[in-house]
């Protein structure tokens, strides 16, 4: 979003009855797009009388517009004056939404850019976000999946490269003497939410990723699996979408054969005092138990509960015999934050206790 800037005085007066296209313009110019949170402050700021813009706004809520009855005035374009009425209340109602934060918004999309790599071109992800209602956070794309989706080639070349090398390949015949292949390592996200962390895996590492979240995610994360069809298939990869409720392990995974994958990884997982706990046998239960393996967590730092619950959760992974072989930081923003407000995410990498594989 660029800057931009916006003079209440700049805003038509209603009692100079402007036209229905002018009045549609103005609504369109006061549009907010979402923040992908890679842009710079000056590009994230926008210069307007804030309480000006939000009195013209209710002001269209609560006119009735009279001078748009007459419909062979040549700005009607056929539109009934009902229909005028409802696109421009419409219109101002979305604004409005959007000048009171993420929660307030409706359903919106956005397009989070990967830069091109050595081993991977530019990659467009988007992804759709439902309103926001109730408890249901996998609504939402939080900050830390995109902090952790921008050094997935990092984390390719530096910690993965022995699961995820170009020539990693598995070749299967079908029964007519078909053949075909596909990456070899499977990589298990839990809780993911929109999909933007598992979409970026499989586009970025060239892997073949599950993602899994509880069921009333399901339908939104199907949708963005599929919107992002293409980027998959010229990567040569496939993402599936499951059911995985950390509470019940006895109905893990029932679409998937093999229940063990070489990466389990999780994004923004602890919101509950429980959830250390089960974060930590999910991986247990579904990281394959060889050399070589690794499951990846990233935390964002943002008060001191979630930093207690990190702490327990490492705490319960080495009493599970795994250990950290890598661990860094990176900084992340939200749709809640300021730019003041940036947070510390802190990341692990573990792999099974006595495992020399370090890359």
């Amino acid at each position: 979003m660029g800057s931009i800037s916006i003079d209440v005085l700049d805003l038509p007066r209603l009692r100079d009855e402007p036209t229905f296209q002018t009045l549609i313009e103005t609504l369109q110019v006061l549009e907010l797009n979402p923040s992908r949170w890679a842009d710079s402050k000056s590009e994230l700021t926008v210069a307007e009388d804030t309480t000006g813009v939000s009195r013209w706004l209710t002001s269209i809520m609560k006119n009735s517009f009279d001078w748009l009855q007459d419909l062979t005035h040549p700005d009607s374009d056929g539109i009934t004056a009902a229909e005028q009425l409802e696109m421009l209340w419409d219109l101002a109602s979305q604004r409005m939404s959007e000048r009171c934060g993420r929660n307030a918004m409706g359903e919106l999309s956005r397009t989070w850019t990967i830069p091109k790599s050595e081993d991977h071109p530019t990659l467009n992800i988007e992804i759709r976000e439902p309103p926001l209602t109730g408890d249901n956070l996998g609504f939402k794309t939080w900050g830390t999946a995109w902090a952790i989706a921008q050094i997935f080639s990092d984390f390719r070349k530096d910690y993965l490269s022995h699961l995820l090398p170009g020539n990693r390949i598995n070749t299967f015949t079908t029964a007519t003497g078909a053949t075909f292949t596909q990456p070899q390592t499977r990589v298990l996200e839990l809780g993911a939410g929109t999909g933007l962390l598992g979409l970026a895996a499989a586009a970025v590492w060239g892997a073949n990723v599950t993602m899994t979240d509880l069921e009333v995610i399901q339908d939104n994360l199907l949708f963005n699996a599929r919107k992002n069809a293409g980027i998959l298939e010229g990567r040569g990869v496939n993402v599936q979408c499951g059911v995985l409720d950390w509470k019940e392990p006895e109905k893990q995974l029932p679409l998937c054969w093999d229940k063990e994958f070489e990466i389990v990884m999780a994004s923004d997982p602890l919101y509950d005092d429980g959830h250390p706990s089960l974060v930590a046998k999910m991986i247990k239960q579904h990281l394959k138990p060889i050399q070589g393996s690794r499951a990846m967590v990233a935390v964002p730092m943002r008060d001191s509960n979630t930093v207690r619950m990190a702490s327990k959760l490492l705490s319960i992974m080495a009493s599970y015999g795994f250990k950290i072989l890598h661990e860094g930081a990176e900084i992340c923003r939200d749709d809640w934050a300021s730019d003041e407000d940036e947070v510390k995410c802190r990341w692990w990498i573990w792999g099974l206790s006595g495992d020399e594989i370090t890359r």
